[in-house]
């Protein structure tokens, strides 16, 4: 019985010892493959699927990119398309509002991959096209927007679309398309200061995005957009909270007087450049926008020098929808 035992285990230990080598020589060969099919055909190879977008961000990419943008704006200009600074002054100085038709809020869950997918088509580039006072060449200084509507509404933050009329002596404002082509500005249906939040007009039919303010802390959030332009940068996060920055506000609570106070933050990810960029929930509408971002230090003099906690702060959807749901906007309002 002993004799029989140690011949079993001997039987045992060598078919684990072929198999070893076979699996070392399978492993072999398909490295081996693979490193040819590597050499043979690129890193294409292994690239993502052809849905899926892979950004250019080499120096020459980018720098052909803003050339395309500033020739379309240089042509506008020379046209007499761009609205007038004096004129945007004008408009974006008196508060006020809009009726306009949102489409409903979307109810179908989806993946995080969808989303970003399926908003592409509704972003925009948003901001100026300039002349400044030091050279004749022309400028752009652009940030997030995204359409509202089906005939060429987009929203941003306010302060997007402030004059800079120290740095600017010709110019107008401009939204760009995925495809990169360049829109002028026609009118500012709205704009609030407080809220942070404008609605602009393009000459475009445009894919809209829907609202939804029936979020609540711990509900998924989603940013694409374009921090430090870093394209096509997407992240998820979670909505954190709901806060009021101030407690003189109003009796009504659904009015421009007081939702200009009322504020949301999430976790996902933003830095300058995304400002008016879309945050969206798990169906793809939208809950706020892309406002601001806060570094908050420690209190002691040992910690007054140390980031604690960095807030990303949007302006709700609530806030926009009332923007574009009211035909005028009391003289109280700021």
């Amino acid at each position: 019985m002993q004799n029989l035992c140690q011949l079993n285990i001997s039987l045992i230990f060598v078919d684990l010892r072929k198999r070893f080598f076979i699996d070392l020589k399978k492993s072999h060969v398909s490295l081996t493959l693979a490193f040819i099919a590597f050499i043979a055909f690129g890193p294409s190879l292994f690239a993502q699927a052809p849905t899926v977008p892979i950004e250019e961000e080499s120096k020459s990419s980018k720098k052909s990119e803003q050339q395309a943008i500033l020739a379309q704006i240089e042509k506008l200009g020379s046209e007499g398309q761009l609205m007038k600074l004096s004129q945007i002054a004008d408009q974006t100085s008196q508060t006020s509002s809009c009726k306009l038709a949102l489409i409903p809020a979307k109810t179908d869950k989806l993946s995080a991959s969808q989303i970003y997918s399926q908003v592409q088509a509704s972003l925009y580039r948003v901001g100026w096209g300039y002349l400044c006072k030091n050279c004749d060449h022309w400028h752009a200084n652009l940030a997030g927007g995204y359409a509202v509507t089906h005939d060429g509404i987009i929203a941003t933050c306010a302060h997007v679309i402030d004059v800079d009329e120290k740095k600017m002596r010709e110019g107008g404002l401009i939204a760009v398309d995925p495809k990169g082509k360049v829109y002028p500005i026609q009118k500012i249906l709205a704009n609030h200061d407080g809220i942070d939040a404008a609605l602009l007009k393009i000459d475009s039919e445009t894919i809209p995005l829907s609202f939804n303010e029936q979020v609540t802390p711990g509900d998924d959030s989603f940013c694409l957009s374009r921090p430090l332009d870093q394209k096509g940068y997407f992240s998820k996060g979670m909505v954190n909270r709901f806060f009021w920055n101030s407690s003189n506000r109003g009796q009504d609570p659904l009015s421009l007087e007081t939702l200009q106070h009322l504020k949301l933050n999430v976790s996902s990810r933003w830095a300058p450049g995304s400002s008016g960029s879309p945050v969206l929930d798990q169906f793809g509408n939208v809950i706020g926008h892309v406002a601001t971002i806060s570094r908050l230090k420690g209190n002691t003099a040992k910690q007054i020098s140390e980031v604690f906690i960095t807030l990303h702060t949007a302006t709700p959807a609530r806030a926009i929808k009332a923007l574009a749901s009211k035909k005028k906007i009391k003289d109280s309002d700021p």
